[in-house]
C-alpha cells in the first residue's frame, strides 16, 4: 500500500472537475488498493461530486465519476466474474421463449416466497 504521506501530497495537486475546489479534504473509498497503485473514490466537499483518482509512486490522474454507481457499487463490480458469451446466449434463448416481463416477474414472485 502507499504511505498515506504520498497519498496527501497527491491530493493536494487534485481539483474537481465540476466547481474546481480542492480535493485535500475530500471524503475518500477506497476502490483498489494494490501495492504500486491506490484507486479511490473522491467526493468533493464543496459540490459533492466524484471523481476516480489512481495514485502511483510515480504520478497520479483524476476522471470524474459520472454514473449511477456508488463508490461501494463500482467496488463490487470489480470483484464479480465477468459476463461470459454462454450467459448471453443462455439468456438470448430465454428471450426467445418468454417476454423479459414475464421472467422477471418470475423473479419476483420467487423472492417473495423467501
Amino acid at each position: 500500500m502507499l504511505e498515506q504521506k504520498l497519498i496527501k501530497e497527491h491530493l493536494q495537486r487534485f481539483v474537481c472537475y465540476k466547481c474546481g475546489g480542492s480535493l485535500e479534504q475530500a471524503k475518500l473509498m477506497t476502490i483498489s488498493d494494490a501495492p504500486v497503485a491506490f484507486v479511490v473514490a473522491a467526493v468533493c466537499p464543496k459540490c459533492q461530486s466524484e471523481s476516480v483518482l489512481t495514485i502511483t509512486a510515480a504520478g497520479s490522474g483524476a476522471m470524474p465519476l459520472i454514473s449511477d454507481l456508488s463508490a461501494e457499487e463500482i467496488k463490487k463490480f470489480m470483484i464479480e466474474k465477468s459476463v461470459t458469451y454462454d450467459d448471453l446466449f443462455s439468456l438470448h434463448k430465454l428471450l426467445e421463449k418468454k417476454a423479459i416481463w414475464n421472467l422477471l416477474h418470475k423473479k419476483e414472485k420467487n423472492l417473495e416466497n423467501k
